[in-house]
């Protein structure tokens, strides 16, 4: 991972920063001199996220936070404004993954994935918009949709339903944003099978199963929470100041066949 120099002294929230991609984002970017927010639903996990930010030299903690909660969301915010004095950049990054047949997916099944992955976004635009207003400076929001959010994928519905919203939903954003003075661009990020605890916690992890994900990749490596934590800061730093609306495709080529 890569420091970016764009990304010193901004103020940032990441979700879901208590293991894989979210943790990962967390130390790029406290590598890179950002203070960080990085929030998640274990205080166990998040204080070893915090231990490894702070080990980088950086400056962050951890709080814990439901995305689906519009009252988490205001106290993060809130105290992004109150100890940093701003908010320059929102990693929408929590999310939950589901594999099951649309006939076994059950309303409540669809409302547990539908709640996490989309409410939980939009919360974090709409309350990461209102703290940016205040700040006054701009920024960016980063979208963490999937490959499964514009290709479909059998067994999978409910999850490809939730990230295809995220998809839409960052665009819509992204024109809103561009509409606000300095104005906030919005991104959504498209990673492949990527491998961390949500694959291995479903499929497990066995290097068999690993061998076949990089079978079928046509770069013929797997994917590393490091190589979307370098995307990520990417969308998130001036480098990309050009940029808003996109879908970022990082999938070592597997949507490409």
């Amino acid at each position: 991972m890569t420091p970016i120099d764009d990304l010193k002294d901004k103020v940032a929230i990441i979700t879901g920063a208590t293991k894989g991609i979210g943790r990962s984002t967390a130390i790029l970017f406290a590598r890179s001199g950002a203070k960080v927010i990085a929030t998640g639903r274990s205080e166990d996990a998040g204080a070893e996220s915090a231990a490894m930010i702070q080990a980088e030299g950086g400056e962050g903690l951890f709080i814990r936070q439901d995305v689906t909660s519009e009252a988490d969301w205001k106290k993060v915010c809130d105290l992004a404004l109150s100890l940093y004095e701003g908010l320059d950049i929102v990693v929408n990054n929590a999310g939950v993954f589901m594999v099951k047949p649309i006939e076994e997916t059950s309303e409540d099944d669809f409302d547990w994935i539908y709640r996490t992955n989309v409410e939980g976004t939009f919360l974090g635009i709409k309350y990461g918009f209102d703290a940016m207003r205040k700040t006054g400076r701009g920024g960016s929001i980063v979208n963490v949709s999937s490959l499964m959010g514009q290709v479909g994928f059998p067994g999978a519905s409910a999850y490809c339903a939730t990230k295809g919203a995220i998809t839409g939903l960052t665009k819509s954003a992204a024109l809103e944003g561009a509409d606000i003075t300095p104005q906030i661009r919005v991104n959504s990020l498209h990673p492949g099978v990527i491998w961390t605890e949500m694959i291995t916690d479903q499929f497990g992890g066995d290097e068999a199963l690993q061998q076949a994900f990089i079978d079928e990749t046509p770069l013929k490596m797997i994917g590393r929470p490091e190589h979307m934590a370098d995307a990520i800061a990417y969308l998130a730093s001036d480098q990309s100041s050009y940029v808003t609306g996109s879908e970022l495709t990082v999938d070592g080529g597997r949507g490409a066949d």
